[in-house]
């Protein structure tokens, strides 16, 4: 049998979090409920809006420990971070009725493991419903969205029946 072979840098899963990563700062102002845009915490991850809404619903999953490649996730776990990703993306059609979810798990900016799922409406609501977001004018990426508009949108995803308090 050929010996196990080497491993990346960064491939080991970190419960208490790593200091220097945002998404686990993220993660650990949720759970002091210092995170304005936090909306729940599922079985794996953290659920919060993003913080730009030009796609209102867009909603981003962080992993509740620090990993940085799915690779990494035994299986059992992923499967139940896929859960967590299937439970926000009913939760966002029953809200706001996208014409298409988006499903993101990129980790080039954040190595932190983590989802966006961006609802797509049709033109002219959505920019360009055909290309990706990230391609977009910074403009229209970087919308920011009012604390008003974001508690009204949070109120939306909880009565679409994610995170509510029972």
């Amino acid at each position: 049998m050929p010996p196990n072979p080497p491993q990346p840098p960064n491939t080991v899963i970190h419960p208490g979090g790593v200091p220097d990563c945002p998404a686990c700062r993220r993660v650990a102002q949720v759970r002091t409920l210092e995170y304005p845009s936090f909306i729940c915490e599922l079985s794996e991850t953290v659920v919060a809006l993003h913080k730009h809404q030009t796609w209102e619903g867009w909603c981003v999953l962080l992993l509740k420990e620090h990993a940085e490649h799915l690779h990494e996730l035994e299986a059992g776990r992923y499967l139940r971070v896929m859960e967590d990703v299937r439970t926000v993306a009913r939760a966002v059609v029953r809200a706001f009725a996208p014409r298409r979810v988006n499903y993101e798990c990129l980790g080039n900016v954040l190595p932190h493991l983590h989802w966006h799922v961006i609802p797509r409406y049709p033109a002219p609501i959505d920019p360009d419903p055909g290309s990706t977001v990230w391609v977009r004018p910074t403009h229209e990426q970087e919308s920011g969205v009012e604390p008003s508009r974001q508690a009204e949108l949070i109120r939306r995803l909880h009565a679409a029946g994610i995170g509510q308090q029972g």
